[in-house]
């Protein structure tokens, strides 16, 4: 009968600070939902259509549409487009945020044109206490210019209206940044030609988070740029940290560890000394959790399984460590129920080919449940498996489990 111990090696987040943290992603990122008709604004956003100041109404013509499709790999039906429009002469490029676009000034540089979030107003502000390490966002440039940047900011930022670019510069007023910009990915006004932006946050300022204010510009300086450059955008999301930078048993650091390799086995004397207060986990985000539980399985095996939880409460890593008294043991993860009839693969580990005694649908997956191959074989036929990531993988034949594979 299996004993198993959890002890946590730090507390996870319950349901009233999770609720307190307030909402770790944009609404409407994808630009699905819609305020009316195709050059109406998208739900949770802004344009020159709800801008305030001195010259609001002149400002007021859109400088966006809804499109139909979505970026690769994505499922929505829409996406979002804003352009350069020229106005009375002056350049007014597209302009979208989550707060509120300020047109207070003829000069596309002056101080008074600004986008801020507006706290007494809900349509043109958006509250925000997490702390994510990333944004990716999907984007699509044209411009006349190939020296022309289109730039998409999300900025969190305390309890007060915060002005972009104004107050960019002040640390009393901010707490992090992201900044993704583009050059050009095409050069034909009617060509759609999609790249995914990663950018980190960087957390330089001194506040705590309140609110997010994001922005979007078809060029990151005011007035520059050609008249109908284009962005279009899809998929804004915000990336939280689930990764450890340490693992340690007995206060040594794991060997070979690495944050990306997610199996290690160890050889002990004794399994009944296994217990999970000897095991740290150092996660690469103070704001992560990690959570340790231990499986024994009989007296020459134990599991040790670490949970890292990251700010959103919803993504996560496993990493897993499998002590054993039998050198033999530490090799493969989990083997129970396989016996000579089972499918095997070779060699094992492998690095580059491998081969099946079977034929079928082969699959392999890792050990977060991602299956990274799958492919129809023949027994004897040899199987590429050098763009494979090194790790542990569980791998079957025709949803047949066979020997688990470890790639290195």
């Amino acid at each position: 009968m299996k004993k198993i111990f959890t002890i946590l090696a730090t507390l996870f987040f319950n349901a009233a600070f999770i609720m307190a943290q307030g909402s770790f992603q944009l609404p409407n990122a994808g630009f699905e939902q819609w305020d009316g008709g195709y050059d109406k604004e998208p739900t949770h956003w802004n344009t020159f259509e709800s801008s305030d100041g001195s010259y609001a109404s002149l400002a007021s013509d859109n400088h966006h549409y809804r499109r139909s499709g979505h970026r690769p790999g994505g499922a929505g039906n829409y996406y979002l487009t804003i352009y350069t429009k020229s106005i009375i002469g002056i350049k007014a490029n597209g302009n979208m945020t989550t707060g509120r676009i300020h047109a207070g000034s003829m000069s596309a540089a002056s101080e008074e044109n600004y986008n801020y979030t507006q706290r007494s107003n809900s349509d043109h502000c958006r509250p925000f206490t997490a702390t994510p390490d990333s944004m990716y966002v999907w984007v699509s440039f044209y411009a006349a210019s190939s020296s022309s940047v289109a730039q998409v900011e999300a900025i969190i930022h305390g309890d007060n209206d915060f002005r972009a670019p104004n107050h960019v510069g002040d640390a009393s007023k901010y707490k992090g940044r992201a900044v993704a910009q583009t050059t050009r990915t095409s050069s034909s006004a009617s060509q759609v030609s999609w790249q995914q932006l990663k950018v980190p946050f960087v957390y330089d300022g001194n506040t705590e988070a309140a609110y997010i204010l994001v922005n979007m510009t078809t060029n990151n300086v005011p007035g520059s740029g050609a008249k109908d450059d284009s962005l279009s955008i899809d998929d804004i999301e915000f990336i939280y940290s689930a990764w450890l930078t340490n693992l340690s048993y007995n206060g040594a650091t794991v060997e070979g560890f690495d944050k990306g390799t997610f199996f290690y086995g160890i050889l002990v004397d004794d399994i009944s000394q296994i217990t999970a207060d000897r095991i740290a986990a150092t996660t690469e985000a103070s704001d992560a959790t990690a959570g340790t539980t231990i499986e024994y399985r009989g007296d020459t095996v134990a599991l040790a399984t670490i949970v890292v939880t990251a700010e959103d409460g919803t993504t996560t890593k496993t990493y897993t460590l499998k002590f054993a008294t039998d050198p033999s043991q530490t090799v493969a993860i989990d083997n129970t129920g396989l016996n000579s009839s089972t499918p095997k693969i070779y060699p094992n580990p492998a690095t580059t080919t491998i081969t099946v005694e079977a034929s079928g649908l082969l699959e392999l997956t890792d050990l977060q449940g991602r299956t990274l191959l799958r492919r129809q074989c023949r027994q004897g036929e040899p199987v590429d498996i050098s763009a494979l990531p090194k790790g542990i993988y569980i791998a079957t034949i025709d949803g047949i489990k066979a020997h688990n594979l470890i790639v290195h």
